[in-house]
């Protein structure tokens, strides 16, 4: 039944004087409270009724419980949604002194059972307080979270309406009724009319999201995609969307999207009661299924079921991006949850890639085309190389440049080159075309001749220590610790080994020096051993030292 049918029927209902049963039934979560409390509040001076009564049947273990509940808990209708101030106090004098009374008497009945002959005065109470219950509107919810038996709360909700003139509404999720047979053999008898409270998503999202909420429109595709219609996901759902967006504002709208889409799909693995969704706690797995190549037939089916669910929703694999808003979604809030850390890595990256788009359209245009203005293009060109200069490989800088220099505009080829190298000064490896996988394709001589001169000056080698000290610490080696070893001299190697050394100990520095005999790097053993030759001659007592490296 649609939310305004259910507003219309409960309008009805609290606003006759008749002593009826209405039952409000629905899912969990769908708001059926939510709604009752919204209609009694707008319609509370039709109310017809001196006296109001909610009690929830949750932690309600017996009929004496609920009856004394029942007693404890009403309260004066015309109280209801005023505040507790001198003009309500003096109007309502008497029936907020009772109300104060028996919540008093709630609060210390236990302790009144304690106290000798006070049993028998509690039991007095309870067993006269039902009497004191008449002409009053009651709402009685949760019946599928109590032992009670349907039928004696049915019977009991008869009791009220027939013998006490009480009009009742009982809300409950049919579906989960324990016993769902006693219910239906008593329905007939005791409830007059019933709801079936089923908002459409549309209905249940007006209700928890604002008209002028930033990202309504967002959050309600992704929410009717997946069909949400608890209320309470989706006010959960509200917060986590309000704290995460509050985050990326001002980043890539890409990343506002992603957040969004993603943490609706996780708000929804982590609440929703569906079997064909997969556990949030277990994201850090998805990947194995989402990305498997088993066939169908071998995989769990519910694992196929969710997996389908979630491509069919968009999501194909799980990132670190991912897993920082699972992180949220199960904490509620975002510190210590490293999203906003990897929201401004994917803001910069987005933003990087974006730059790139203009230079790979003009391009396109010299591949695609023969229209086009030849001043435009090369000023179309050069432009756009410029935004991209961070972004783009040594190898469209060469294409670029000779480009340039073909259209006779070496002024703007230079450029370039100058313009890249002050860009880049901070990733000296870019400048070195002899490790670069495609050095060897960059033709242009001026760009070659640059990108040397900048990495000489850049290139800042470890000393001899440090290159040997690396390599006996980490029984591995770059390009640079050779480099360093092959350009120092027989007396830094001596200096070397002259040195106290702890760790690596000196033993590990000598035979890392003499490993390279018989390679390519034989030049670094050289000067080692001559190193130690002189170091043998010094003394008898190192001449017994160094022989036991062999020499």
């Amino acid at each position: 039944m649609s939310v305004q049918i259910t507003k219309d029927v409960l309008r009805d209902f609290l606003s006759n004087k008749d002593a009826d049963v209405l039952a409000l039934t629905g899912a969990w979560g769908t708001g059926k409270t939510y709604a009752w409390r919204e209609a009694l509040m707008a319609h509370k001076d039709s109310v017809q009724f001196t006296h109001y009564c909610y009690v929830s049947l949750f932690g309600i273990n017996s009929m004496a419980e609920l009856r004394m509940a029942l007693f404890t808990k009403s309260i004066a209708v015309a109280t209801l949604g005023r505040k507790l101030d001198f003009g309500t106090i003096n109007e309502h004098w008497s029936s907020l002194t009772r109300d104060w009374l028996k919540g008093q008497y709630a609060r210390f009945a236990p302790m009144l059972k304690s106290l000798p002959h006070g049993s028998s005065v509690s039991l007095g109470l309870e067993a006269l307080a039902p009497s004191a219950v008449h002409d009053t509107l009651v709402c009685i919810d949760d019946l599928e979270r109590t032992k009670i038996k349907p039928e004696d709360i049915l019977g009991f909700i008869t009791e009220l309406s027939e013998e006490r003139s009480c009009k009742v509404a009982l809300i409950f999720n049919a579906e989960k009724l324990a016993d769902k047979d006693a219910y239906r053999a008593y329905r007939e008898k005791a409830v007059d009319f019933e709801i079936h409270y089923a908002p459409t998503v549309q209905e249940a999202f007006d209700v928890v999201f604002d008209p002028n909420d930033t990202y309504r429109h967002l959050v309600y595709r992704h929410v009717a995609d997946l069909e949400i219609t608890n209320v309470r996901i989706l006010r959960k759902l509200r917060q986590l969307v309000e704290r995460i967006t509050a985050t990326t504002s001002g980043m890539h709208p890409k990343v506002v999207e992603a957040s969004i889409a993603t943490t609706v799909l996780l708000c929804w693995c982590a609440y929703a009661p569906d079997s064909s969704k997969p556990k949030i706690e277990d994201i850090e797995k998805w990947n194995k299924d989402l990305i498997s190549f088993m066939k169908e037939a071998e995989r769990d089916p519910i694992t196929v079921a969710w997996v389908k669910r979630l491509k069919a929703y968009g999501f194909t694999h799980v990132d670190d991006f991912d897993l920082a808003i699972a992180r949220v979604v199960e904490r509620g809030y975002l510190e210590g949850t490293g999203f906003v850390d990897v929201a401004k890595k994917t803001d910069e990256e987005l933003r990087r890639t974006e730059v790139s788009v203009p230079f790979t359209a003009t391009w396109q245009r010299f591949h695609n085309s023969f229209v086009g203005d030849q001043e435009l293009f090369i000023t179309d060109l050069h432009s756009s190389a410029t935004s991209a200069l961070a972004e783009i490989s040594v190898g469209d800088l060469n294409g670029t440049v000779r480009l340039l220099r073909e259209l006779r505009r070496d002024d703007l080829a230079d450029d370039l080159i100058g313009k890249y190298v002050d860009t880049n000064m901070a990733k000296p490896a870019t400048f070195d075309l002899t490790g670069h996988p495609f050095g060897g394709t960059i033709d242009d001589g001026k760009l070659r001749a640059t990108f040397a001169t900048v990495q000489s000056t850049l290139t800042q080698l470890p000393s001899l220590e440090e290159a040997v000290s690396f390599m006996a610490k980490n029984s591995g080696y770059n390009p640079e610790h050779i480099e360093a070893m092959r350009k120092a001299s027989v007396d830094d190697y001596y200096a070397l080994f002259m040195g106290d050394h702890r760790d690596p100990t000196l033993s590990a520095l000598i035979k890392w020096t003499l490993r390279w005999v018989d390679t390519e790097h034989a030049e670094i053993a050289a000067k080692a051993k001559e190193a130690l030759e002189r170091i043998k001659a010094t003394s008898l007592l190192n001449s017994i030292r160094v022989s036991r490296y062999g020499i």
